[in-house]
């Protein structure tokens, strides 16, 4: 299935080229989760990451959906 991901905080710093305003596509197997596409992005669970598919907050166990949009959160710290 394909999904469009948008990568925000240094995250897209992994990806050479990368675009804010298209973000990219992915190709990722029919039943894959949030912490499938993570992982599949090169993206640790120590980066803390919020993920929201279709303006809705996900889960790492949330199954995605073909043609979704996907925006990646970096967590920040403050105070």
């Amino acid at each position: 299935m394909k999904i469009k991901v948008k990568l925000f905080g240094t995250l897209e710093q992994n990806f050479t080229g990368y675009d804010f305003l298209k973000g990219i596509e992915v190709n990722i197997s029919d039943g894959a989760s949030v912490k499938d596409l993570l992982a599949h992005l090169d993206i640790p669970e120590t980066k803390g990451c919020f993920v929201c598919m279709n303006n809705c907050i996900a889960t790492d166990e949330t199954q995605l959906i073909n043609d979704a949009k996907i925006s990646v959160l970096q967590a920040l710290a403050g105070g």
